[in-house]
């Protein structure tokens, strides 16, 4: 029977209910829930390719829950998947009071997320991912990430807090296969909670803490006859900033003033067929990431000088249609996905004052627009037979704007732009054709990127316990780019286009030692595509030029080994990962003598291995809970390749001798600089890559009393991270960033008989000044910067459900 005919045969129609009466019924539902999330939110009901993440135990029984995803295209237990993944679930994320995906820094094995510029997120895993700060309109993600199957373009879209969120898949190594394009280190897997029919309910939070946090989340679920379900959630998050400026007090920086709204509608007339359309908004006006320069003069970490106020304004929208049709023997699904960014920033480039650097960078405009289209289909086997497979195709459509206008120290100043503001760029109409004289960098870029990509993976059951996997993608990417680059020097303008055609593959062998036993052996390859710089290297004739105009597509082969295990009839977890990668064309920043002429190029070769290890326990009912997670890595460089090291560089233009040939600006005119710098280039063979610590790792432990009238569940968490690079280059004073471990607590009160939960959370309660990140801008400050983790706050939260 067709789909039409058995909607007829079902009179599946849309409830007779007139706008008057859907207003009151939303009138009447929406104020009950605008106060409070409860601390163990409700799962997620199935869904176009969304699951419930656990499943409870039988009661009485100290049992670890079975957590089912859906990294590869179909629901299967974490269990039961031979590639090296992590879930964590919202209520996990509830309880250390994460809000951001680079909370999740060190708790998920080898993952490492970090801020790049203020606003730019660097994602890695295992030491591969993105390594092209102020770059994210030309470069792609390594880490791609996905909310709800819908590819997520742009790193900024990675400062949004964490929304309405049943749980977060972390997948491992390079995804050849299913994901292919821009998964070279892994895939982030961002899955919301969803409609559900049948169901009137919801559930709401109030949270109030330290630096005048408060953030209010609330939620309802609203069925429509037997067929159509909707879900509106909201959520808005404040707090001041952790660092204060000394020279201008109100340019608090790490602050958080944002708001996120998404409304779902589930319909699903029979039941073989569904289609979930999603719309979410999201928006952000804060000064930024507290980024303190290595030379401030200020002791205490969460003090500065900067004398030019940092703004960040984001806007993003995301609408995507989920559709599943089940046949007889596979299912339909399709996932049509638009994104829309709007991002605005201003900032003070070299984290710094005029009053200790004896001159400013000020970015006064770095402005970013991107829209982005994107559609999967896929044929997903019925399971049950001893041939698995998924066949299916993906096309992104994406476009992107950006402005940039950075002022450095005139010499002599000429100009009434002396302290570049927004309103002295409002000024100069002809900024591009006519630049100020302390107008150090200006671009105007457009970016188009069209991919396409056709993939089919297959496992054939051998024997009950023995499966073989092989998978497949062929990958093809074309990329164009409109630079014009205008600055006091000049002005030119470069259109380049480019592509890619990349296989990328995946195979691996598991085996059921018994039903609580797997081990398994995969081989796969990822890939990234290359992509253009908009620079012109066409005056400098027969000079060495390091950086080209485009940059070659990475690629990264890993060979893994696994295990995953139940002992103790399930009480206890344990699973296990090993790898051996063969990283070919990494993408970094390099750079060309000319200052502002620098861009991305490629290190031929990078080896990189590694061991991981995740455990649960629980026991006495379930009562005591145990959780630790624990990652050992390393890499170097292969053989032999020489770049310039930009605070070298930076020494060579911005403070030379009077006798030096970069003298007087000679970087621009004078060859004898250009040599200079040449000659100044490291070999980086040995080197190891940028965020990847030898060691790291999170272990947690919860335990559950009887009190009056309720339960109480405290719970310690420690989070360990290990010493790391910042850059490739591994210059210790620079790059180095030391370990840091943090302690956080939670206490979890939940009276009998009630609808109501209380928490207290406590993160960072030594109040540790670990470094999280460093930071060296490639382009003209080579400024050194650092960002430090959050410090001490205490929060109280307030949750109802009904």
């Amino acid at each position: 029977m067709g789909l039409k005919s058995k909607l007829r045969a079902t009179g599946a129609n849309l409830p007779s209910m007139g706008f008057t009466s859907w207003s009151r019924c939303m009138a009447a539902a929406l104020p009950a829930c605008l106060a409070i999330i409860p601390a163990h939110p409700a799962s997620a009901q199935s869904a176009p390719q969304q699951v419930a993440s656990a499943q409870p135990p039988a009661p009485g029984t100290s049992s670890i829950e079975s957590v089912v995803v859906t990294a590869e295209r179909r629901s299967i237990n974490i269990q039961k998947t031979p590639l090296a993944i992590t879930s964590v679930s919202g209520a996990t994320l509830d309880k250390s009071f994460v809000n951001l995906v680079s909370d999740l820094n060190a708790t998920v094995p080898s993952l490492e997320l970090t801020k790049a510029s203020g606003f730019e997120n660097l994602v890695t895993i295992r030491g591969v991912g993105s390594e092209t700060p102020e770059n994210s309109l030309t470069t792609s993600p390594g880490v791609s990430e996905f909310i709800d199957g819908v590819y997520i373009a742009n790193s900024i879209s990675l400062d949004q807090t964490l929304f309405d969120v049943d749980h977060i898949e972390v997948l491992r190594g390079p995804q050849g296969a299913l994901y292919g394009t821009s998964s070279d280190g892994g895939v982030i897997n961002i899955v919301t909670k969803q409609p559900e029919l049948g169901v009137y309910g919801g559930q709401a939070d109030f949270s109030a803490g330290t630096y005048n946090l408060f953030r209010e989340r609330a939620e309802v679920n609203i069925p429509i006859g037997d067929t159509i379900a909707i879900r509106i959630s909201a959520q808005k998050y404040d707090h001041d900033g952790f660092g204060t400026d000394t020279i201008l007090p109100s340019n608090d920086l790490d602050d958080a003033h944002d708001q996120s709204v998404k409304a779902a509608i589930l319909w699903k007339p029979v039941p073989e067929f569904s289609a979930t359309l999603t719309t979410q908004f999201y928006g952000a006006d804060q000064n930024g990431a507290e980024q303190k320069n290595i030379q401030d003069p200020q002791s205490d970490p969460r003090k500065f000088e900067q004398d030019y106020p940092a703004e960040f304004n984001l806007h993003t929208q995301l609408y995507h249609l989920n559709l599943q049709y089940d046949l007889d023997w596979f299912s339909i699904k399709s996932v049509s996905g638009y994104q829309g960014l709007n991002h605005q920033q201003q900032e003070d480039s070299s984290r710094g004052a005029i009053s200790y650097l004896d001159y400013y960078d000020d970015v006064a405009g770095w402005n970013t627009k991107m829209k982005n289209f994107n559609e999967e289909f896929d044929l997903v086997s019925k399971p049950g037979t001893s041939f698995d497979w998924v066949v299916g195709a993906l096309a992104i459509n994406q476009s992107s704007h950006q402005f940039v206008a950075e002022f450095e120290t005139p010499s002599p100043p000429t100009t009434t732009c002396l302290v570049p503001t927004p309103s002295c760029l409002a000024i100069l109409p002809n900024i591009e054709t006519d630049p100020p004289s302390n107008l150090t960098y200006g671009n105007d870029s457009s970016v188009t990127r069209h991919s396409y990509a056709a993939f089919a993976q297959a496992s054939y059951h051998i024997t009950p316990d023995l499966t073989f996997t092989a998978g497949g993608r062929f990958n093809a990417d074309n990329y164009s780019q409109r630079s014009i680059n205008f600055s006091n020097q000049g002005v030119n303008t470069q259109r380049v286009q480019a592509s890619d055609r990349v296989p990328t593959f995946k195979g691996d062998l598991d085996y059921n030692i018994t039903a609580d036993n797997l081990v398994y052996a995969s081989i796969s390859r990822g890939y990234k595509p290359g992509g253009t710089n908009g620079i012109d290297n066409s005056e400098y004739g027969s000079l060495k030029v390091p950086v080209q105009n485009t940059f070659e597509a990475e690629t990264n082969t890993a060979f893994e080994i696994g295990s995953k295990n139940f002992f103790m009839d399930h009480a206890l977890r344990l699973n296990l990962a090993a790898y051996y990668y063969f990283y070919r064309n990494m993408q970094f920043i390099g750079d060309n003598p000319a200052e502002f002429n620098s861009g991305m190029t490629n290190i031929p070769s990078i080896h990189a291995y590694g061991v991981e290890a995740e455990t649960s326990y629980v026991a006495l009912q379930d009562r005591l809970r145990v959780n630790g997670s624990i990652a050992l890595e390393n890499s170097e460089v292969e053989g032999n390749y020489f770049a310039i090291n930009s605070t070298t560089l930076g020494a060579l233009i911005n403070n030379p001798p009077l006798t030096s040939p970069c003298a007087f600006d000679g970087t621009f005119y004078n060859p004898g600089c250009w040599k200079l710098a040449i000659a100044s280039e490291e070999n980086l063979k040995g080197k190891t890559a940028p965020a990847m610590p030898k060691i790291s790792g999170a272990a947690d432990i919860s335990y559950t009393f009887d009190v009056p009238y309720g339960t109480l569940t405290p719970r310690a968490q420690f989070v360990f991270r290990g010493a790391e690079w910042e850059r490739i280059f591994n210059e210790p004073a620079i790059d180095r960033i030391n370990s840091y471990g943090q302690i956080n607590l939670n206490l979890l009160y939940v009276p009998t008989g009630t609808r109501w939960t209380v928490q207290l959370a406590a993160t960072n309660v030594t109040n540790v000044n670990g470094i999280n990140s460093k930071y060296t801008d490639p382009y003209g400050s080579f400024q050194t910067s650092v960002e430090y983790i959050a410090p001490l706050q205490v929060i109280g939260t307030v949750a109802y459900k009904f």
